[in-house]
């Protein structure tokens, strides 16, 4: 019995005990989570050791001969932390951030493409990236808010100022605040949002700020809670030229990120810059490196009481493009001197080859600085010109009279016509009754020769007749046109003129007209369907200048090592087509053309005492679009050509959108050659290719 006495009040104490400290367990749990919850919370998320990526620097780009044209530069940057960021007050955190950077003479970055003062407009159309990612934004936004009160069925609906104010509504801004200042808050807070700012994703506010900016936020750091200096790259413009053929890089789109480019898949985090254009965005796989990791250790103050680099970041590769950039500077001055000077002349480029498809030179005109892209964006973006517009590569012209050696080598490769074939030019076609076709002048008889010489429309338009529809189509896509040529910057395609073609065209719009007879002869001399790019022509130039074997086009040389030590990649010429043409019908048209920069030729004027010899042709091409060209009604000039005509090494192509006649762009072409062979003929005294100057 006493035992069990014994037992029970053990049980009974032990009991008690357990009670007492369930009890003392309760307490503190509830002060933990009930009284001091919140403040323990924020310690515990300040308590931690965090993983932050380290961006690599990006490669840079250089160009046949090893010239700088893309490098870095160390910078410090303001970035925002998520976790001691003070999210209830960062509205006001914001604006006074960017008032201290602005004062110190930095402009704020922006993704809004809304104009700063009102009346708000959109600044870039339905198709730019950063129109779409807005809209994308504001259909989530508008429907998380249940924005009944605007009648939004789809964000594409929203004009600029009311976008404004949803977003205003959003980010919660006191409307107390300054219209100016608004503005500059949501500016910030778009920008943070699509940049998914968050406890893993650090916020890169502005760029390259002085150290006397660094000091001031430095001792506003009760304020500033959460906003630390972070050192990092930026990209340099080593050259105002090239600016289409460059590229330029910026931050991740939304749409990007998990779909579109899918960087995410990709290992980017959504901080990282990527190429947006040009050669920064077709080499990004090379130029981007492997971002290294830093782990931050924490406090329960938020102190940050270590730092270890986890992983060191390893540069980007670096890019050595074909062009020489001193031929495509001769080539963009040289466009910027002749077509203002030209009564009703536009826009125009020129694209220089050797005969391996390596670009040396790829001009547009107008054009514009990668150095000064930011601040001359709007300026630029509403120029009726389009200086933005890579026309070498991306618009597509008729070709003229420049396509008429192509006819010359169809038909004779296809025995329609011999070298010595006669036909009489009277100025008029007449073969068929419905219509009559001209030619621009009265030259007699004459054989293939003076045909393109001078060029003869009467003996193109029989020589197209005689081929027929289907073979000129047939061998203009033997010579590339109609398809990509594979070029790494993206392209238009054009369009080759035949049946094949025009019958796509009335699957498209069913209202063209069917391809009929006269559809031929227009074909032939370069008109009708036929629509080439500048990069095509010069292609097809090199084509007949190296024996007939067409070569992919391409812009790369190589990719080295970060540090230059390896060869990445050695881009061998690629043959897209050997035509295995006849070398005598070959050596009748290379005559010719040599002909056309002979006294007598319609390039005479400009190549006739030149102390190389040239190879040409010149266009005049009739363009039906007068709106598309400001309501301009005169022709485009194209010339296409190769020297030395009897050893080629470059093939050029030249366009000047309205410019009236293809001899007003020879000059460019004799600048052009005078830029390569130096004014005699030879390149002794540039530097060896692939020595590069580091």
């Amino acid at each position: 019995m006493d035992n069990k006495a014994k037992l029970l009040r053990r049980l009974i104490a032990l009991f008690l005990v357990l009670t007492v400290l369930c009890g003392l367990a309760a307490a503190g749990l509830y002060s933990l989570q009930i009284i001091n919850g919140e403040q323990y919370r924020e310690k515990a998320e300040r308590h931690l050791t965090t993983t932050s990526v380290v961006s690599a620097a990006r490669g840079e780009i250089l160009d046949r001969y090893g010239r700088a044209l893309v490098t870095n530069r160390s910078i410090y940057s303001i970035r925002l932390d998520y976790a001691y960021w003070d999210h209830e007050n960062q509205n006001d955190i914001l604006l006074q951030l960017t008032q201290l950077i602005v004062s110190s003479g930095k402009a704020m970055p922006t993704e809004l493409p809304i104009t700063k003062e009102e009346p708000y407009a959109f600044t870039c159309g339905a198709e730019d990236k950063a129109y779409t990612a807005l809209m994308s934004y504001m259909n989530g936004k508008a429907k998380a808010m249940k924005l009944s009160s605007y009648h939004v069925k789809e964000a594409e609906e929203l004009d600029a100022g009311t976008v404004l104010r949803i977003l205003q509504t959003y980010y919660n801004i006191n409307p107390s605040y300054a219209s100016g200042n608004i503005r500059t808050i949501l500016d910030q807070r778009y920008r943070m949002d699509i940049a998914q700012f968050s406890r893993y994703n650090p916020f890169i506010l502005i760029e390259d700020v002085s150290m006397d900016l660094i000091a001031k936020i430095k001792e506003r750091h009760d304020v500033f809670r959460g906003v630390n200096v972070e050192t990092s790259t930026e990209r340099v413009y080593e050259t105002d030229y090239a600016a289409q053929l460059l590229g330029r890089t910026g931050i991740i789109y939304k749409e990007d990120w998990a779909e579109g480019e899918n960087y995410k898949a990709r290992g980017y985090s959504m901080n990282d810059i990527v190429g947006k254009d040009g050669a920064e965005y077709a080499f990004e796989k090379y130029l981007h490196g492997q971002s290294g990791s830093r782990l931050v250790d924490t406090d329960v103050t938020g102190e940050v009481t270590g730092t270890v680099e986890a992983a060191a970041p390893q540069p980007g590769s670096n890019v050595v493009l074909t062009i020489d950039i001193e031929l495509q500077k001769a080539a963009e001055e040289s466009l910027a001197a002749h077509l203002p000077a030209i009564s009703g002349a536009r826009g125009g480029a020129a694209v220089v080859v050797n005969m391996q498809g390596e670009v040396l030179a790829a001009a547009n005109y107008p054009t514009y600085s990668q150095i000064t892209f930011n601040e001359t964006y709007e300026t630029n973006y509403n120029d009726p010109l389009a200086p933005l517009r890579n026309r070498a590569f991306k618009e597509a012209y008729q070709p003229g009279s420049t396509y008429k050696p192509m006819i010359a080598i169809a038909g004779l490769e296809e025995g329609v016509i011999t070298p010595k074939t006669l036909m009489t030019c009277n100025h008029y076609y007449t073969r068929f009754q419905s219509r009559t076709f001209r030619c621009m002048g009265w030259h007699g008889v004459e054989d293939l020769t003076k045909a393109i010489q001078k060029s003869c429309n009467i003996y193109f338009y029989e020589t197209g007749y005689l081929l027929t529809g289907p073979k000129i189509e047939e061998w203009a896509h033997k010579f590339g046109f109609g398809e990509k040529t594979g070029i790494e910057l993206g392209e238009s395609v054009g369009s080759a003129a035949g049946p094949e073609n025009r019958a796509r065209m009335l699957e498209a719009v069913p209202t063209y007209n069917k391809w009929m007879p006269g559809d031929v002869v227009q074909s032939a001399i370069g008109q009708g369907d036929n629509a080439m790019t500048p990069l095509q022509l010069a292609v097809y130039t090199a084509t007949i200048a190296n024996g007939g074997v067409r070569y992919q086009p391409t812009i790369l040389k190589n990719i080295k090592s970060y540090d230059y030590s390896r060869t990445i990649v050695d881009n061998q010429p690629t043959v897209a087509e050997d035509l295995e043409l006849n070398p005598n019908n070959l050596a009748v048209v290379q005559k010719a053309m040599q002909a056309v920069a002979e006294e007598g030729g319609t390039a005479a004027r400009t190549f006739a005492n030149y102390p190389i010899s040239i190879a040409a042709k010149t266009g005049t091409a009739q363009h039906g679009a007068t709106a598309y060209w400001g309501g301009n009604g005169n022709d485009h000039g194209v010339f296409i050509g190769y020297a030395p005509a009897d050893d080629p090494q470059i093939a050029v192509a030249i366009v000047g959108e309205c410019a009236g006649h293809g001899s007003e762009m020879a000059p460019v072409a004799r600048d052009i050659f005078d830029a390569y062979f130096q004014g005699e003929g030879n390149v002794d005294n540039v530097p060896a290719e692939n020595t590069l100057q580091r």
